[in-house]
């Protein structure tokens, strides 16, 4: 027979099971708890598979971060293990919770609210971004998905957790003279190189330090950005790149040190962190702001879409999996619609005042002037309104 209780703020739930004795934390919401006890209850008295109750939350994070270790890219797996480090921090403070079983949707409620409280580790002064806290809910909910996959859980706490609703920003990219700007302010060649590529291909930057001589095909002028077993690009997902007739020249003309297409000038692999230190140091001496080594991949976009209109073609290029996440460049080609717009014909406006005008379902009217600025009719019976 189960029994519930209290000690301080939360409901516990003691049952037996197989002869073992079971202590089950249930949340601090009375009637969430009885309705959870009650279920527990009634899938031991049928017989049916029961979560287990005893699953060390630490030792399942482990578990968690290794299956996806082996099956996301290294940023992904990074994103992830920061997200579950600052939950499990909260829960075991906060709430005590040593199993699993014990987290509710109301202690992952509070952590969202605590952790919007955070300062920010990159911008000084500032809390941690609705956005940023978006991110780690996704690793959130997966981590707790996977627990009922493994029927370790029965329901996942967080599937009624809501994302936060976030400010609709445009993406940051280079305009020409910014990117004329960048390019004549490198000071070496293989950043310079690095550079041009980023802006002509659209690629991320850790697909570009990652792509080798094999994955180039000068025949069919065309990249390769496929999955190795050092790394993944992102979803896994394997595609090809059009070569630009300037890329061509410049790969053409690369010495090849090594497999690797970019490297530093000493020859070893470009080092991901300390590139973008130098790219933000590099806008910084320019006045520029706001900006990443990831803006090249926007500027490339909106180029393309400026220039083609193709929003297929560009999805295909980048790699996107949704169309929807493509769309979100297509309202910075505004200006390539303004254009157009200014080439229609204007209509003269040197109308004489003193023609006859035909108004829709008025019939002809004298247009004449007068003293008092009236406009008058004809006939000289009314004023003329305007009906606008």
């Amino acid at each position: 027979m189960a029994k519930l209780y209290r000690r301080g703020k939360v409901w516990y739930g003691t049952l037996y099971h197989c002869r073992k004795r079971y202590r089950i934390r249930l949340g601090e919401d009375k009637l969430q708890a009885k309705t959870n006890l009650k279920d527990i209850e009634y899938r031991l008295s049928q017989k049916e598979p029961v979560f287990n109750l005893k699953t060390p939350l630490i030792k399942y994070k482990d578990e968690f971060l290794e299956y996806i270790r082996v099956r996301k890219a290294a940023s992904t797996f990074h994103n992830y293990a920061i997200a579950l480090k600052h939950l499990i921090a909260y829960l075991i403070e906060k709430h005590g919770v040593t199993f699993l079983g014990e987290v509710d949707i109301g202690m992952i409620d509070g952590y969202v609210s605590e952790r919007l409280k955070n300062p920010s580790p990159a911008k000084k002064g500032s809390t941690v971004a609705r956005s940023s806290v978006n991110t780690e809910l996704k690793a959130i909910k997966r981590f707790f998905n996977r627990g009922v996959e493994l029927g370790l859980l029965r329901n996942s706490p967080a599937r009624k957790v809501k994302f936060l609703d976030t400010a609709q920003k445009n993406p940051r990219f280079f305009n020409e003279g910014e990117v004329k700007a960048i390019l004549e302010g490198c000071e070496d060649r293989w950043v310079w190189e690095i550079y041009l590529t980023l802006h002509l291909t659209g690629l991320r930057i850790g697909e570009l330090v990652n792509l080798e001589w094999s994955d180039v095909d000068f025949d069919a002028l065309r990249l390769t950005i496929r999955v190795k077993s050092f790394w993944k690009p992102k979803g896994n997902v394997e595609r090809d790149i059009p070569i630009h007739l300037s890329l061509y020249d410049l790969l053409q003309n690369k010495g090849k040190e090594s497999n690797w297409v970019f490297t530093k000038a000493d020859g070893k692999k470009v080092n991901i962190h300390s590139l973008e230190s130098r790219f933000r140091n590099q806008l910084k001496k320019l006045g520029l702001q706001g900006a990443t080594l990831h803006h090249w991949r926007h500027t490339f976009a909106v180029n393309f879409l400026r220039e083609t209109g193709n929003m297929r073609a560009l999805q295909l290029i980048l790699g996107h999996k949704s169309i929807k996440t493509t769309q979100i460049y297509a309202h910075l080609t505004d200006q390539h619609l303004s254009e157009l717009v200014n080439q229609l014909p204007v209509p003269k406006m040197d109308t004489n005042l003193d023609t006859a005008l035909v108004l829709p379902g008025r019939g002809v009217v004298q247009v004449v002037e007068n003293n008092d600025d009236e406009v008058v009719g004809d006939t000289g019976f009314e004023p003329v309104t305007s009906t606008v």
